[in-house]
């Protein structure tokens, strides 16, 4: 058997550190340059292999991955531009403090200006976009130790606060192919443990504002760390007679029955907003999807105690009053329980009772198409919301006793990538999982039906479909524009029984709420599945302001 030459060893050595880092899935895209790496990614029993042929959804299936586990997934792609096709999901692990490895091959540095196929600049590809970067020499015997350490120092870094993407640029010498096919070896090389010390939060102020409050409230952005956070912000919210205002995406709303989950209603009644103006906000993770809660708590002028556990901050209108880097203590004796704080919980949980009562009335609308699909879901399903509408209608209307787990694309908010995501949550959380999407975002990722045609993973989609980008007829250019249709609404006629059949997926199209909500519920069971559902774009409009009206004359 021939010795491992030095591109084998060099590579087994940087996979070896990245395993011991944590990382258990890597997702590689065909090509000639990564040789080294993709086998040496094979080689090891402890990894999960997914090969994937487009390097855009290969990267957010891995980021899909890394949401779902908590543990940083490895994408692998080849010189030239297939790198540049994993920045939509870089972008989105920087923003949404995701932790991702990226490991681009290159050509080694003498075959660079000269004109060399495939030898465009790929250090410091990614920019900002990344938290670290280590541009490789080619495989150096010499080198090996600290190839070891920089890897694993690198792998960690992605893990601290606030997470996200680092870089590996990877450049090797031919031959790439091992000798004789030999094995590659699989190397473990000594692992560099880092430890960090968490530092003793000054809660003095804090304290004493929720002793204050006479009209506190903890609001809940979005949030996907598999922990008990839902629990633990339940339970300050119970101790302080604070309400739990929970959007969708915060995985502090579904299972919890307390939880404040129709606030963007509640809120377009002006003189319940006004009541209920806070004087003390408790924020955990991200901005808010829905505009009128946020915009309330800009204009409150309260004090507002922002807690960043993954090291993300949000205060874009700079109205907050303290960042905090963990979750609160639980506070001494009574704080927040007064008379009036207690009066303020009363005042929300009648209210929301006032406005679900009149959610009982059903129509075949985008609204409650998504109430109907939250309420279908049996427990401990994993969920995914795309950007745009979906996540919007769920915020807005969606209920459920039933603990999910909820997953969004929420760090630049964009619909690409969507559907290759929810397949590595799919992948990653091994649960039954469920994806509400727009059409548009739904053509937006044609590629990613491929992953789960190859790997045969089981997703049930649920596709919105009103011929075009719904979200713009929200928008003032809607009305100002005779170029609307085509630049904005951008109807495209797509049969999408065309998409099913590529991924050899099973299509559905009920017609009936009740039918809807039967299928949803069936196609859970395993497999892949294509839900259309038909809905008027131009109606949409009028349907959310009719209801939204509705819900808010309920206050009166």
């Amino acid at each position: 058997m021939p010795e491992p030459t030095l591109n084998q060893r060099w590579a087994a050595t940087l996979v070896g550190a990245l395993v011991g880092g944590g990382v258990r899935h890597a997702v590689i895209a065909p090509g000639s340059r990564s040789t080294p790496l993709a086998l040496a990614f094979a080689d090891r029993p402890d990894v999960k292999l997914w090969s994937v042929i487009d390097e855009r959804s290969a990267a957010f299936f891995a980021l899909g991955l890394s949401k779902s586990t908590g543990t940083p997934a490895v994408v692998v792609c080849t010189s030239g531009s297939a790198g540049g096709h994993f920045l939509p999901a870089v972008m989105e692990a920087s923003e949404g403090a995701t932790p991702l490895i990226l490991l681009t091959a290159d050509r080694p540095w003498e075959l660079h200006g000269f004109g060399a196929p495939q030898t465009i600049p790929q250090v410091g590809m990614f920019g900002r976009y990344v938290k670290g970067a280590e541009a490789l020499p080619t495989p150096d015997e010499e080198g090996l130790a600290h190839l070891a350490a920089v890897s694993a120092r690198l792998v960690h870094f992605s893990q601290q606060a606030p997470r996200g993407a680092v870089h590996f640029n990877v450049p090797f010498r031919e031959p790439l192919a091992p000798i004789d096919g030999a094995k590659g070896p699989v190397i473990d090389p000594p692992a560099t443990k880092y430890t960090s010390a968490r530092a003793v939060i000054d809660e003095t102020e804090l304290h004493a504002s929720m002793a204050g409050a006479q009209r506190g409230i903890i609001v809940c952005g979005p949030r996907e760390r598999n922990d008990d956070f839902g629990a633990r912000v339940h339970a300050l919210g119970a101790r302080l007679s604070f309400p739990v205002i929970a959007e969708a995406a915060s995985n502090a709303r579904f299972g919890f029955p307390n939880a404040i989950c129709v606030a963007d209603a509640l809120l377009r009644n002006t003189k319940f907003a006004e009541e209920m103006k806070p004087d003390v906000v408790l924020r955990f993770g991200g901005g808010l999807t829905a505009k009128a809660p946020q915009a309330w708590l800009d204009a409150s002028g309260a004090k507002i105690f922002e807690f960043h556990e993954e090291g993300q901050h949000f205060d874009p209108h700079h109205h907050n009053t303290e960042f905090l880097s963990s979750f609160p203590s639980p506070p001494e004796g009574g704080e927040g329980q007064g008379e009036g704080q207690r009066q303020c919980l009363r005042h929300w949980q009648e209210a929301q009772r006032a406005v679900l009562a009149n959610l009982t009335h059903p129509s075949f609308t985008d609204p409650h198409l998504a109430r109907h699909f939250i309420a279908a879901l049996p427990a401990d399903t994993s969920v995914f919301l795309s950007s745009s509408m979906p996540i919007r209608d769920v915020d807005a209307f969606a209920t459920s006793l039933l603990p999910l787990r909820v997953f969004t694309n929420r760090g630049v908010n964009g619909i690409d990538g969507i559907t290759s995501t929810a397949l590595g949550v799919a992948a990653g959380t091994q649960r039954p999982t469920a994806l509400l999407i727009g059409d548009v975002a739904l053509l937006h990722d044609l590629s990613g039906w491929l992953i789960a045609r190859r790997h045969h993973l089981s997703l049930t989609v649920v596709v919105v479909n009103n011929d075009g980008g719904g979200i713009f007829h929200f928008l003032p250019i809607a009305d100002r524009t005779p170029h609307f249709e085509e630049l904005f609404g951008t109807p495209h006629g797509v049969d999408l029984s065309h998409v099913a059949a590529l991924a050899g997926a099973q299509l559905h199209r009920p017609t009936e709420l009740a039918d809807f909500g039967r299928t949803v519920t069936r196609c859970l069971e395993g497999g892949l599945h294509l839900i259309e559902v038909r809905t008027d774009r131009h109606a949409n409009v009028d349907a959310h302001r009719a209801l939204f009206a509705k819900l808010s004359g309920a206050l009166s």
